[in-house]
C-alpha cells in the first residue's frame, strides 16, 4: 500500500491559503465594523462641518498606523520568520520613543498639521479639528506597541488575533460616539472611542503574545541597528509615499466647499475595504513563504507566486470595479442616507466616487508586488512607483485645482496606473 507524500510546494501553498483564509475573515469583521463606524459618521454629522473635521482629525494618525504596520510587519516579519534574533524589548523601546516622539508632534502642531491637510476648511471647522487631532493622537503609542506584537504573531503563523486587530478599535469608536451623542458630543466620541479602543486592543494584544514574547531569545552580543532597521527603513518609506496620496486628494476635496471632505472620506472607505481585502490576507500569508523561497534562493520559484498573487488580485479588483461602477448611486444610498446624510450628500459622495473608484485595480497591483518584492529583499522598484504615484498625483492636484469635484481623484488614478506599469515592467524584467 502506498502512501501518498506531499511535496514542500504543495503544502506551502495549502499553509498560504488557510492563513489567507484566516486573514481574511479577521479584516472581513475589521472592515465590517469600519463600514459601520463610517455609517454611524453619515448618520449622525452627514457631510457636515463636524463630519470634515472628523475626516481631517483621523487621516494622519490612521496614515501613522498604516505606515507603522505596513513597515514592521513586511520589514521586520522576514527577519522574524527566518528565525533571526531580535532583541524584541530593545525593538519595542525604539517603536515607543518614535510614538511618543509623534505624539508630541501631534499634540504641539496640530493646527498646523490642519492647515496643510485642509486648506480649504473654515476656521471654526479647523479648529474642531484640531482638538480632535490632539485626542487622535493619544492613540499613537498604544498602536506602535500593538502593531509589533502583531509582527511577532504574523511571523509565528498566528494569525487569529492579528486578522481581528481593527475591530477592538473599530467597536469601542462606535460604542463611545452613541454613547456621547445624547450629550450632543458625537465628533468627540469618535475621537475618544478611538484613543480608548487603541489602548484596549493593546492590553489584548499583550495577553496574547506574552508567551511569544518570553520565547524570544536574547542576543549575547549587541545589536547592529544600522544592519537591523536596513529591512524596515525602505519599507517606512513605500508606505509614506503611498499613504500621502490621499492626504494630497482630500486637501484637493477641502477646498471645493463644505462637505466635500467628508464625501471623498466616505468614497475612500468604500474603496478601502476592498482594497484591504483584495491585497492583506494573500500578502500577509505570502510573506513567509516568500522569506522561506529568499532563503534558499529560489527566485524563480518567488516570482511566480508574486505574478500569480498579482493576476487573482486584479482580476477580483476589476470584477468589483465593474459591478460597482453603475451601481454606485444605489450602493451610496443603501449604505449611508439615513439620519443627516440627505439625498444630496449622495449625490457628493456619487460624483466623487464614480471618477475615483477604478482606482482599485491599479493600487491593488501596486500593493501585492510591493509588498511581496519587500519580502524577497528587492525594495528599489516599490519605492519608485510609490514616488511616481505621489509626484503625479500632486502635480495634477497642482494644475487642475479647479476642475470638477467629480475630478478630484484623476491625478491619484494616473499616478497609480503609472506605478502599476512600473511594477509590471519590473516584474517581467527579474524574470
Amino acid at each position: 500500500m502506498s502512501t501518498v507524500v506531499e511535496s514542500p510546494a504543495r503544502i506551502s501553498e495549502r499553509k498560504v491559503l488557510q492563513g489567507g483564509l484566516v486573514v481574511g475573515a479577521g479584516l472581513l469583521v475589521g472592515q465590517a465594523l469600519g463600514f459601520v463606524r463610517q455609517a454611524l459618521i453619515a448618520y449622525l454629522l452627514g457631510t457636515g462641518s463636524q463630519a470634515d473635521a472628523i475626516a481631517v482629525a483621523f487621516a494622519p494618525v490612521d496614515l501613522w498606523w498604516a505606515v507603522l504596520s505596513t513597515t514592521l510587519i513586511f520589514g521586520l516579519g522576514p527577519m522574524l520568520a527566518a528565525r533571526q534574533p531580535a532583541p524584541f524589548q530593545d525593538l519595542l523601546r525604539q517603536v515607543m520613543r518614535v510614538a511618543l516622539s509623534s505624539t508630541a508632534v501631534f499634540l504641539v502642531f496640530a493646527p498646523w498639521f490642519v492647515a496643510v491637510l485642509a486648506p480649504g476648511l473654515p476656521a471654526e471647522t479647523a479648529a474642531l479639528a484640531t482638538r480632535l487631532l490632539r485626542i487622535t493622537a493619544l492613540a499613537i503609542p498604544a498602536v506602535a506597541w500593538s502593531s509589533l506584537l502583531t509582527t511577532l504573531l504574523y511571523s509565528e503563523r498566528r494569525f487569529a488575533f492579528p486578522a481581528f486587530h481593527q475591530g477592538v478599535i473599530n467597536l469601542c469608536t462606535i460604542v463611545t460616539a452613541v454613547a456621547l451623542e445624547a450629550h450632543n458630543h458625537s465628533s468627540t466620541g469618535f475621537a475618544l472611542g478611538y484613543a480608548a479602543g487603541a489602548w484596549i486592543q493593546l492590553a489584548a494584544a499583550h495577553w496574547i503574545a506574552r508567551r511569544s514574547v518570553l520565547a524570544r531569545p536574547y542576543p549575547p552580543a549587541a545589536i547592529d541597528w544600522s544592519k537591523l532597521l536596513a529591512g524596515p527603513a525602505p519599507v517606512l518609506c513605500y508606505a509614506t509615499l503611498i499613504g500621502l496620496n490621499p492626504i494630497v486628494t482630500r486637501a484637493l476635496a477641502s477646498t471645493h466647499g463644505p462637505g466635500a471632505t467628508a464625501a471623498f472620506d466616505y468614497c475612500l472607505k468604500l474603496v478601502g475595504v476592498p482594497l484591504a481585502l483584495l491585497v492583506i490576507p494573500l500578502s500577509s500569508s505570502l510573506l513567509t513563504e516568500i522569506a522561506r523561497f529568499r532563503l534558499v534562493e529560489d527566485r524563480r520559484a518567488a516570482l511566480g507566486a508574486i505574478a500569480r498573487a498579482a493576476v487573482l488580485t486584479a482580476l477580483g479588483a476589476a470584477v468589483v470595479v465593474f459591478v460597482m461602477m453603475p451601481l454606485s448611486p444605489w450602493a451610496v444610498a443603501l449604505l449611508f442616507e439615513r439620519g443627516r446624510f440627505s439625498a444630496a450628500s449622495t449625490t457628493t459622495v456619487t460624483s466623487i466616487l464614480s471618477g475615483f473608484f477604478p482606482i482599485l485595480i491599479a493600487w491593488s497591483v501596486v500593493d501585492v508586488i510591493s509588498r511581496s518584492l519587500f519580502a524577497l529583499g528587492r525594495p528599489r522598484a516599490p519605492i519608485a512607483a510609490a514616488a511616481l504615484a505621489l509626484v503625479i498625483n500632486l502635480a495634477f492636484s497642482t494644475l487642475a485645482p479647479r476642475l470638477s469635484i467629480h475630478w478630484i481623484g484623476a491625478g491619484a488614478i494616473l499616478g497609480f496606473v503609472a506605478a502599476a506599469g512600473l511594477m509590471i515592467f519590473h516584474l517581467r524584467r527579474l524574470s
